[in-house]
Protein backbone atom coordinates (compact mmCIF):
# COMPACT_ATOMS: atom_id res chain seq x y z
CA UNK A 1 0.00 0.00 0.00
CA UNK A 2 1.39 3.34 -0.44
CA UNK A 3 0.54 6.83 -0.75
CA UNK A 4 0.01 8.54 -4.31
CA UNK A 5 -1.34 11.84 -5.87
CA UNK A 6 -4.82 11.53 -7.10
CA UNK A 7 -6.39 13.13 -10.02
CA UNK A 8 -9.16 15.74 -9.56
CA UNK A 9 -11.63 13.05 -11.23
CA UNK A 10 -10.23 10.14 -9.36
CA UNK A 11 -10.48 12.13 -5.83
CA UNK A 12 -14.07 13.01 -6.80
CA UNK A 13 -15.41 9.73 -7.80
CA UNK A 14 -14.09 8.13 -4.87
CA UNK A 15 -15.24 10.77 -2.80
CA UNK A 16 -18.85 10.48 -4.17
CA UNK A 17 -18.96 7.25 -2.58
CA UNK A 18 -17.42 7.47 0.89
CA UNK A 19 -19.97 7.96 3.61
CA UNK A 20 -17.83 11.02 5.00
CA UNK A 21 -17.83 13.10 1.83
CA UNK A 22 -18.96 16.68 2.08
CA UNK A 23 -18.41 20.07 0.48
CA UNK A 24 -14.98 21.02 1.66
CA UNK A 25 -13.46 17.64 0.62
CA UNK A 26 -14.43 19.07 -2.73
CA UNK A 27 -11.89 20.29 -5.81
CA UNK A 28 -14.26 23.21 -5.69
CA UNK A 29 -13.37 24.01 -1.78
CA UNK A 30 -10.01 23.13 -2.47
CA UNK A 31 -9.87 26.25 -5.91
CA UNK A 32 -11.02 28.76 -2.95
CA UNK A 33 -8.98 27.78 -0.19
CA UNK A 34 -6.09 28.52 -3.29
CA UNK A 35 -7.27 32.13 -3.51
CA UNK A 36 -6.78 32.63 0.77
CA UNK A 37 -2.97 31.51 0.51
CA UNK A 38 -3.28 27.66 0.41
CA UNK A 39 -1.94 25.35 -2.05
CA UNK A 40 -4.51 21.93 -2.40
CA UNK A 41 -3.83 18.64 -3.52
CA UNK A 42 -5.82 15.22 -3.63
CA UNK A 43 -3.90 12.28 -1.74
CA UNK A 44 -4.99 8.59 -1.75
CA UNK A 45 -3.72 5.52 -0.20
CA UNK A 46 -4.16 2.36 -2.44
CA UNK A 47 -3.49 -1.13 -2.47
CA UNK A 48 -1.18 -2.81 -4.03
CA UNK A 49 -3.40 -3.34 -7.23
CA UNK A 50 -4.08 0.43 -7.57
CA UNK A 51 -7.72 0.43 -5.57
CA UNK A 52 -7.95 3.20 -3.61
CA UNK A 53 -8.83 2.61 -0.02
CA UNK A 54 -8.64 6.36 1.43
CA UNK A 55 -8.21 9.64 -0.28
CA UNK A 56 -8.21 13.43 1.27
CA UNK A 57 -8.03 17.28 -0.39
CA UNK A 58 -5.81 18.32 1.65
CA UNK A 59 -4.32 22.05 1.95
CA UNK A 60 -0.92 23.02 2.74
CA UNK A 61 0.33 26.64 3.96
CA UNK A 62 3.41 28.16 4.84
CA UNK A 63 3.97 29.21 8.39
CA UNK A 64 7.14 30.82 9.44
CA UNK A 65 10.23 28.92 7.26
CA UNK A 66 7.46 25.21 7.32
CA UNK A 67 4.31 24.54 6.05
CA UNK A 68 1.50 23.25 7.73
CA UNK A 69 -1.09 20.70 6.20
CA UNK A 70 -4.76 20.52 6.80
CA UNK A 71 -7.84 17.96 5.63
CA UNK A 72 -10.80 20.18 6.21
CA UNK A 73 -13.83 18.31 7.84
CA UNK A 74 -11.19 14.91 8.09
CA UNK A 75 -10.17 12.51 5.32
CA UNK A 76 -12.30 9.97 3.39
CA UNK A 77 -11.83 6.52 5.11
CA UNK A 78 -13.58 4.12 7.09
CA UNK A 79 -12.46 5.27 10.42
CA UNK A 80 -13.77 1.87 11.98
CA UNK A 81 -11.24 0.37 10.47
CA UNK A 82 -8.40 0.32 12.86
CA UNK A 83 -5.45 -1.09 10.60
CA UNK A 84 -6.19 0.67 7.79
CA UNK A 85 -5.90 3.93 9.65
CA UNK A 86 -3.08 3.47 11.23
CA UNK A 87 -1.10 2.54 8.23
CA UNK A 88 -2.81 5.39 6.46
CA UNK A 89 -1.73 7.79 9.27
CA UNK A 90 1.72 6.85 9.28
CA UNK A 91 2.15 6.47 5.34
CA UNK A 92 0.55 10.51 5.67
CA UNK A 93 3.33 11.52 8.22
CA UNK A 94 5.82 10.60 6.46
CA UNK A 95 4.72 11.62 2.80
CA UNK A 96 4.84 15.18 4.92
CA UNK A 97 7.67 15.49 6.47
CA UNK A 98 9.56 15.34 3.29
CA UNK A 99 7.77 18.19 2.17
CA UNK A 100 8.76 19.93 5.42
CA UNK A 101 5.52 20.02 6.86
CA UNK A 102 5.50 20.23 10.23
CA UNK A 103 1.88 19.25 11.63
CA UNK A 104 -1.11 18.16 10.07
CA UNK A 105 -4.55 19.09 10.94
CA UNK A 106 -7.83 17.12 10.64
CA UNK A 107 -11.53 18.38 12.31
CA UNK A 108 -13.53 15.48 10.88
CA UNK A 109 -17.51 15.30 10.92
CA UNK A 110 -17.72 12.71 12.88
CA UNK A 111 -20.70 12.56 15.21
CA UNK A 112 -19.58 11.43 18.68
CA UNK A 113 -22.51 12.71 20.98
CA UNK A 114 -25.90 14.45 21.28
CA UNK A 115 -26.77 17.22 23.21
CA UNK A 116 -30.16 17.69 24.37
CA UNK A 117 -31.17 21.34 24.67
CA UNK A 118 -34.69 20.59 26.51
CA UNK A 119 -32.79 18.50 29.21
CA UNK A 120 -30.55 20.68 30.87
CA UNK A 121 -27.88 20.21 27.87
CA UNK A 122 -27.83 16.49 28.64
CA UNK A 123 -24.80 14.82 26.45
CA UNK A 124 -25.03 11.51 25.23
CA UNK A 125 -22.25 9.94 23.65
CA UNK A 126 -22.21 7.46 21.03
CA UNK A 127 -19.43 4.31 19.68
CA UNK A 128 -17.96 7.11 17.55
CA UNK A 129 -15.61 8.12 20.16
CA UNK A 130 -14.07 5.16 19.94
CA UNK A 131 -12.86 6.66 17.18
CA UNK A 132 -11.44 9.65 18.81
CA UNK A 133 -9.75 7.66 20.73
CA UNK A 134 -7.99 5.44 17.96
CA UNK A 135 -6.83 8.97 16.79
CA UNK A 136 -5.18 9.96 19.82
CA UNK A 137 -3.36 6.68 20.15
CA UNK A 138 -2.00 7.03 16.70
CA UNK A 139 -0.33 10.95 18.33
CA UNK A 140 -3.19 13.28 16.67
CA UNK A 141 -4.06 15.92 20.41
CA UNK A 142 -7.14 17.76 20.89
CA UNK A 143 -6.24 21.49 19.90
CA UNK A 144 -8.22 23.37 22.51
CA UNK A 145 -10.79 25.67 22.23
CA UNK A 146 -9.64 29.42 23.18
CA UNK A 147 -13.08 30.54 23.29
CA UNK A 148 -16.64 29.16 22.10
CA UNK A 149 -17.30 29.26 18.20
CA UNK A 150 -12.99 29.94 17.65
CA UNK A 151 -12.01 26.24 15.81
CA UNK A 152 -11.88 26.25 11.80
CA UNK A 153 -15.03 24.55 11.51
CA UNK A 154 -17.28 24.22 14.61
CA UNK A 155 -17.54 21.12 16.83
CA UNK A 156 -21.04 21.90 17.88
CA UNK A 157 -23.67 22.07 15.14
CA UNK A 158 -27.33 22.64 14.62
CA UNK A 159 -29.19 20.07 12.19
CA UNK A 160 -32.37 19.64 11.07
CA UNK A 161 -34.23 16.69 9.46
CA UNK A 162 -35.72 18.59 6.63
CA UNK A 163 -38.60 15.52 6.06
CA UNK A 164 -39.89 16.27 9.81
CA UNK A 165 -39.72 20.13 10.06
CA UNK A 166 -42.82 21.61 10.16
CA UNK A 167 -43.79 24.97 11.86
CA UNK A 168 -46.35 23.84 13.70
CA UNK A 169 -43.89 21.82 15.91
CA UNK A 170 -42.13 24.76 17.04
CA UNK A 171 -42.69 26.85 20.29
CA UNK A 172 -45.64 29.08 20.13
CA UNK A 173 -44.52 31.91 20.90
CA UNK A 174 -41.11 30.86 18.16
CA UNK A 175 -44.03 29.84 15.99
CA UNK A 176 -45.85 33.41 16.09
CA UNK A 177 -42.48 35.00 15.85
CA UNK A 178 -42.17 33.77 12.67
CA UNK A 179 -45.82 34.30 11.55
CA UNK A 180 -45.45 37.58 12.33
CA UNK A 181 -42.83 38.37 10.02
CA UNK A 182 -45.61 37.39 7.16
CA UNK A 183 -47.62 40.59 7.51
CA UNK A 184 -44.02 42.89 7.45
CA UNK A 185 -43.96 42.80 3.75
CA UNK A 186 -40.86 40.34 3.73
CA UNK A 187 -39.94 38.43 0.59
CA UNK A 188 -36.90 36.31 -0.68
CA UNK A 189 -35.20 36.41 -3.22
CA UNK A 190 -32.65 34.15 -5.22
CA UNK A 191 -30.16 36.00 -6.21
CA UNK A 192 -27.56 36.00 -8.29
CA UNK A 193 -23.74 37.34 -8.03
CA UNK A 194 -24.16 40.37 -8.64
CA UNK A 195 -25.75 40.56 -5.54
CA UNK A 196 -23.13 39.29 -3.72
CA UNK A 197 -22.18 43.35 -2.38
CA UNK A 198 -25.67 43.23 -0.78
CA UNK A 199 -24.97 39.99 1.42
CA UNK A 200 -21.41 41.45 2.55
CA UNK A 201 -22.76 44.55 3.86
CA UNK A 202 -24.75 42.07 6.42
CA UNK A 203 -21.92 39.75 7.12
CA UNK A 204 -18.11 41.76 6.73
CA UNK A 205 -18.31 42.52 10.31
CA UNK A 206 -18.99 38.70 11.24
CA UNK A 207 -15.50 37.31 10.12
CA UNK A 208 -11.97 38.50 8.82
CA UNK A 209 -12.99 37.54 5.02
CA UNK A 210 -13.05 40.16 2.32
CA UNK A 211 -15.79 40.68 -0.47
CA UNK A 212 -13.88 38.38 -2.92
CA UNK A 213 -13.35 35.39 -0.36
CA UNK A 214 -17.88 34.97 -0.38
CA UNK A 215 -18.07 35.80 -4.09
CA UNK A 216 -15.72 32.91 -4.88
CA UNK A 217 -17.90 30.81 -2.43
CA UNK A 218 -20.58 31.68 -4.34
CA UNK A 219 -19.40 31.68 -8.16
CA UNK A 220 -17.21 28.08 -7.53
CA UNK A 221 -20.20 26.06 -5.90
CA UNK A 222 -22.84 27.59 -7.92
CA UNK A 223 -21.08 26.54 -11.48
CA UNK A 224 -21.99 22.86 -10.07
CA UNK A 225 -25.15 24.32 -9.11
CA UNK A 226 -24.10 23.31 -5.46
CA UNK A 227 -24.50 27.12 -4.15
CA UNK A 228 -27.35 29.71 -3.92
CA UNK A 229 -27.91 33.11 -2.84
CA UNK A 230 -31.12 34.14 -0.77
CA UNK A 231 -31.65 37.65 0.15
CA UNK A 232 -34.72 38.97 2.41
CA UNK A 233 -36.41 42.66 1.35
CA UNK A 234 -39.09 44.80 2.23
CA UNK A 235 -41.98 45.33 -0.15
CA UNK A 236 -43.02 48.47 1.28
CA UNK A 237 -46.14 47.98 -0.88
CA UNK A 238 -46.75 45.06 0.43
CA UNK A 239 -45.91 45.91 3.73
CA UNK A 240 -48.42 49.14 4.42
CA UNK A 241 -51.25 46.86 2.47
CA UNK A 242 -50.81 44.02 4.90
CA UNK A 243 -50.46 46.60 7.97
CA UNK A 244 -53.88 48.37 7.10
CA UNK A 245 -55.29 45.28 6.94
CA UNK A 246 -54.74 44.05 10.23
CA UNK A 247 -55.02 47.83 11.87
CA UNK A 248 -58.82 47.36 10.36
CA UNK A 249 -59.17 44.47 11.93
CA UNK A 250 -57.55 44.78 15.32
CA UNK A 251 -59.60 48.30 15.48
CA UNK A 252 -63.17 46.42 14.74
CA UNK A 253 -61.45 43.76 17.38
CA UNK A 254 -60.83 46.58 19.77
CA UNK A 255 -64.20 48.36 19.59
CA UNK A 256 -66.09 45.12 20.37
CA UNK A 257 -63.93 44.24 23.81
CA UNK A 258 -64.76 48.15 24.78
CA UNK A 259 -68.87 47.34 24.07
CA UNK A 260 -67.80 43.96 26.11
CA UNK A 261 -66.42 45.87 29.24
CA UNK A 262 -69.32 48.33 29.58
CA UNK A 263 -71.08 45.06 30.87
CA UNK A 264 -68.35 42.80 32.10
CA UNK A 265 -65.39 44.21 34.15
CA UNK A 266 -63.39 40.96 34.86
CA UNK A 267 -59.58 40.80 34.47
CA UNK A 268 -60.06 38.70 31.89
CA UNK A 269 -62.13 40.91 29.68
CA UNK A 270 -59.65 43.88 31.09
CA UNK A 271 -56.68 41.93 29.84
CA UNK A 272 -58.53 41.20 26.34
CA UNK A 273 -58.36 44.86 25.66
CA UNK A 274 -55.40 46.20 27.05
CA UNK A 275 -53.45 43.40 24.94
CA UNK A 276 -55.45 44.41 22.19
CA UNK A 277 -54.48 48.25 22.78
CA UNK A 278 -50.93 46.88 22.68
CA UNK A 279 -51.45 45.30 19.32
CA UNK A 280 -53.21 47.59 17.51
CA UNK A 281 -50.39 50.33 18.25
CA UNK A 282 -47.69 47.91 17.14
CA UNK A 283 -50.29 47.02 13.99
CA UNK A 284 -50.21 51.48 13.38
CA UNK A 285 -46.52 51.85 14.32
CA UNK A 286 -46.43 49.40 11.26
CA UNK A 287 -48.41 51.76 8.94
CA UNK A 288 -46.04 54.38 10.19
CA UNK A 289 -42.83 52.21 9.00
CA UNK A 290 -44.56 51.10 6.10
CA UNK A 291 -45.31 54.61 4.70
CA UNK A 292 -41.91 56.04 5.60
CA UNK A 293 -40.36 53.48 3.64
CA UNK A 294 -42.56 53.62 0.88
CA UNK A 295 -41.93 57.30 0.32
CA UNK A 296 -38.01 56.71 -0.10
CA UNK A 297 -38.21 53.27 -2.09
CA UNK A 298 -40.50 50.48 -2.79
CA UNK A 299 -37.87 47.61 -1.09
CA UNK A 300 -35.00 47.42 1.18
CA UNK A 301 -32.60 44.42 1.44
CA UNK A 302 -32.28 43.53 5.17
CA UNK A 303 -30.92 39.60 5.45
CA UNK A 304 -29.28 37.03 3.34
CA UNK A 305 -27.34 33.97 2.91
CA UNK A 306 -25.25 31.58 1.11
CA UNK A 307 -26.36 28.22 0.66
CA UNK A 308 -24.20 25.53 -0.31
CA UNK A 309 -25.83 22.23 -1.22
CA UNK A 310 -24.19 19.11 -1.29
CA UNK A 311 -25.64 15.67 -1.93
CA UNK A 312 -28.58 15.48 0.38
CA UNK A 313 -27.53 18.14 2.43
CA UNK A 314 -27.69 21.96 3.00
CA UNK A 315 -25.41 23.77 4.81
CA UNK A 316 -25.53 27.77 5.96
CA UNK A 317 -22.57 29.09 4.66
CA UNK A 318 -22.66 32.38 5.94
CA UNK A 319 -26.34 34.51 7.03
CA UNK A 320 -26.24 37.65 8.61
CA UNK A 321 -28.94 40.53 8.87
CA UNK A 322 -29.29 44.20 8.71
CA UNK A 323 -29.70 45.08 12.87
CA UNK A 324 -31.18 48.30 12.25
CA UNK A 325 -34.21 46.22 11.16
CA UNK A 326 -34.10 43.39 13.86
CA UNK A 327 -37.60 44.40 15.05
CA UNK A 328 -39.22 43.04 11.78
CA UNK A 329 -37.05 39.91 12.64
CA UNK A 330 -35.65 38.77 9.44
CA UNK A 331 -33.94 36.28 10.31
CA UNK A 332 -36.91 34.23 11.80
CA UNK A 333 -38.38 34.41 8.23
CA UNK A 334 -35.03 33.41 6.73
CA UNK A 335 -34.24 30.78 8.31
CA UNK A 336 -37.74 29.30 8.01
CA UNK A 337 -38.14 30.07 4.31
CA UNK A 338 -34.90 28.13 3.81
CA UNK A 339 -35.91 25.04 5.80
CA UNK A 340 -39.16 24.80 3.65
CA UNK A 341 -37.50 26.10 0.58
CA UNK A 342 -35.06 22.88 0.48
CA UNK A 343 -36.78 20.19 2.23
CA UNK A 344 -39.03 18.63 -0.54
CA UNK A 345 -35.34 17.76 -2.55
CA UNK A 346 -32.81 17.93 0.85
CA UNK A 347 -32.80 15.42 3.53
CA UNK A 348 -30.49 17.66 6.23
CA UNK A 349 -29.83 21.45 6.74
CA UNK A 350 -27.07 22.29 9.04
CA UNK A 351 -27.79 25.61 10.00
CA UNK A 352 -23.99 25.99 11.48
CA UNK A 353 -22.56 26.02 14.72
CA UNK A 354 -23.60 26.34 18.45
CA UNK A 355 -21.30 27.74 20.93
CA UNK A 356 -20.29 25.35 23.99
CA UNK A 357 -21.10 28.16 26.62
CA UNK A 358 -24.81 27.22 27.64
CA UNK A 359 -24.76 30.11 30.24
CA UNK A 360 -27.65 32.31 30.25
CA UNK A 361 -25.60 35.70 30.65
CA UNK A 362 -22.79 34.27 27.55
CA UNK A 363 -22.84 36.26 24.81
CA UNK A 364 -23.64 33.77 22.73
CA UNK A 365 -27.15 33.19 24.72
CA UNK A 366 -29.14 34.88 22.22
CA UNK A 367 -27.19 33.04 19.03
CA UNK A 368 -27.87 29.64 20.84
CA UNK A 369 -31.68 30.30 21.67
CA UNK A 370 -32.59 31.50 18.47
CA UNK A 371 -30.89 27.84 16.58
CA UNK A 372 -32.90 25.93 19.43
CA UNK A 373 -36.11 27.27 18.31
CA UNK A 374 -36.35 25.51 15.03
CA UNK A 375 -36.20 22.41 17.04
CA UNK A 376 -32.22 20.66 15.91
CA UNK A 377 -30.58 18.10 16.94
CA UNK A 378 -27.25 19.44 18.60
CA UNK A 379 -24.22 17.31 17.28
CA UNK A 380 -20.88 17.17 18.31
CA UNK A 381 -18.19 16.18 15.98
CA UNK A 382 -14.72 14.73 17.36
CA UNK A 383 -13.59 18.30 17.17
CA UNK A 384 -10.07 19.71 15.63
CA UNK A 385 -6.81 17.16 16.44
CA UNK A 386 -3.42 18.19 14.84
CA UNK A 387 -0.37 15.26 14.86
CA UNK A 388 2.61 16.85 15.41
CA UNK A 389 5.50 16.04 12.65
CA UNK A 390 8.36 17.47 13.31
CA UNK A 391 8.27 18.31 17.58
CA UNK A 392 11.16 20.76 17.61
CA UNK A 393 10.06 22.85 14.44
CA UNK A 394 6.18 23.32 16.15
CA UNK A 395 7.40 24.30 18.89
CA UNK A 396 10.11 26.94 17.22
CA UNK A 397 6.24 27.73 15.42
CA UNK A 398 4.56 28.24 18.45
CA UNK A 399 7.42 30.38 20.26
CA UNK A 400 7.10 32.94 17.66
CA UNK A 401 3.67 33.09 18.06
CA UNK A 402 2.60 32.13 14.64
CA UNK A 403 0.16 29.51 15.26
CA UNK A 404 -1.57 32.33 17.21
CA UNK A 405 -1.12 34.57 14.38
CA UNK A 406 -2.67 31.58 11.89
CA UNK A 407 -5.39 30.49 14.17
CA UNK A 408 -7.10 33.17 16.44
CA UNK A 409 -10.16 34.77 14.59
CA UNK A 410 -9.76 38.64 13.98
CA UNK A 411 -13.35 39.27 14.32
CA UNK A 412 -16.05 36.97 16.43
Amino acid sequence: MKIVELTKEKFEEFADNNQYNNYCQTSNYGIIMSETGFDYSFIGYTSNDNEILAAGMFLTKKIGKFYYAYAPKGFLIDYTDSELLKKFVHSLVKYYKKKKVIFLKINPEIPIATIDQNNNFERTANDNENILEELKALGFKKRKEIKPLELLQPKLVALINLKEYDINNLDKKFRNKIRSTENKGLEIEIADATKIDILYEFVKNMKDRSINYYRNIYNTFKKDNQADLILVKINYEKYLISSKKKVEEEQAKNEELNLKLQKDTSEKVLNEKMNSDKVLEEYKQDVVYATKGLKKENETYIAGAIIIKYNKKISIFIAGVDKNYNYLNPNYFLHNKILDMYKDEYDVADINGIANDFKEDSKFAGLNKFKFGFNPTITEYIGELDIIISEWKFKLVEQNNLLSAEFTKKKE
